[in-house]
C-alpha cells in the first residue's frame, strides 16, 4: 500500500481533534474533501480507521494501530529532513517551541530576535498552552522543543533536557495582609505551616506550578483552601494583590507584574524554594545546529548551563 505524507498528517489531525470538520478547518481544505480522503484511505486499508457511531468520533483498534506508525514514520521523516539540512548546510525549515503563556512572553522577546537574526531561514512558531497539554504535543511531534519547569519526573523515560535556568517559587500576597508572626525573624519569608489557614488562587491542575503547589502543601502537611482556579499566574498574582487571598508563582510572574506597593512578595522558607526551567526534547529526535543553537541562546541569556555533545 503506497502511503504519503500528507495522507498519514490529515489522519492524524483528525485523530487528534476527534472531528472530522474541526480537521478540515485546521487543515484549511473542505470536509467533504477530507471525508473523500478517509473514505478512500479505509478503502485502501480494507479496515476502517474511525468508528463514527461514537460522539465524537474514535479510532477503532486498526486506526490506532495506524496512527502509532504514522506518528513514528513522521518523526523518521523529520529526523531525516534535519539531518540532510546539517549536512548540506541550507539552514530552512520550521522550529516548533512550546512553553507556557507567561513564560512566552517572558522569554520569547528576549529569545527570538538573536536566533531569527543568525537563522533567518528557519521559521519559528510558537505554541503557548498547559505543561500537560504541551508535554503530549511533545510526546506526538507536533512540538519540537518545550520550554518549562521540569516537574514530571515520569516523562523522564520519553524526554532529554538541557537546564536554561533555575527560578525561585515565591508566595505573593496584598501589602500588609501576611501577619508578623506568619514570617520567619528576617520578615521576607512565609513560616510554610501558616500557608495553612490562608485561601489560594491556583492555576489548573494541567499547569506546572500546580503540580508543585500541589506537591509542597503535601510535603509540609497543609490542606489549602483554594478559593479560585485560573489558566494563567498573572491573574492569581492580581487578585492576590487585591487582597482576595495568596498566591504562590514564578518568579518571573513578580517580574512581569511589576510587583510594587500592591505586594508583597516572600520566599516560602529561609532557604528559596527552586525549580529547573529546561529544554525538552523527545528521546530519539535528532537536535540539529538550529536546534542546539536556540537552547544554547536560551541558557545564555536566562543563566544557566550551555548545551553539550
Amino acid at each position: 500500500m503506497a502511503m504519503n505524507l500528507r495522507e498519514l498528517k490529515y489522519i492524524l489531525k483528525v485523530a487528534e481533534l476527534r472531528s472530522v470538520t474541526g480537521a478540515a478547518n485546521e487543515l484549511h481544505i473542505s470536509q467533504p474533501a477530507l471525508s473523500r480522503y478517509i473514505h478512500d484511505v479505509e478503502e485502501e486499508l480494507g479496515a476502517k480507521i474511525f468508528d463514527r457511531s461514537t460522539t465524537p468520533i474514535s479510532l477503532t483498534y486498526a486506526g490506532e494501530c495506524y496512527v502509532q506508525s504514522a506518528k513514528r514514520i513522521l518523526l523518521e521523516h523529520e529526523n531525516l529532513r534535519r539531518e540532510i539540512r546539517d549536512i548540506t548546510n541550507h539552514m530552512a525549515g520550521r522550529l516548533r517551541i512550546g512553553t507556557s503563556r507567561d513564560r512566552a512572553s517572558f522569554m520569547m522577546p528576549k529569545l527570538l530576535p538573536p536566533f531569527i537574526a543568525k537563522y533567518p531561514g528557519i521559521e519559528t512558531e510558537i505554541f503557548t498552552e498547559s505543561g500537560q497539554k504541551l508535554r503530549e504535543a511533545l510526546r506526538d511531534g507536533r512540538i519540537d522543543i518545550m520550554i518549562l519547569p521540569d516537574t514530571w519526573p515520569d516523562d523522564a523515560q520519553n524526554f532529554t533536557s538541557s537546564l536554561i535556568y533555575t527560578e525561585e517559587l515565591v508566595l505573593a500576597a496584598r501589602a500588609g495582609t501576611i501577619p508578623p508572626e506568619s514570617l520567619t525573624p528576617n520578615r521576607r519569608a512565609i513560616i510554610p505551616e501558616a500557608l495553612g489557614g490562608m485561601r489560594f488562587f491556583l492555576l489548573f491542575r494541567e499547569h506546572a506550578i500546580r503540580s508543585f503547589c500541589d506537591k509542597y502543601f503535601r510535603e509540609h502537611g497543609i490542606k489549602p483552601e483554594v478559593a479560585m482556579e485560573f489558566s494563567s499566574n498573572i491573574t492569581c498574582y492580581r487578585m492576590a494583590a487585591a487582597g482576595m487571598g495568596v498566591t504562590i508563582i514564578p518568579q518571573l510572574t513578580a517580574e512581569m507584574a511589576g510587583a510594587g506597593d500592591e505586594a508583597e512578595i516572600f520566599s516560602l522558607g529561609d532557604e528559596p524554594v527552586t525549580w529547573e526551567v529546561r529544554a525538552f526534547w523527545r528521546k530519539g529526535a535528532y537536535i540539529g545546529e538550529p536546534e542546539r543553537e536556540m537552547i544554547r541562546i536560551a541558557g545564555e541569556i536566562f543563566g544557566g548551563e550551555r548545551m553539550t555533545g
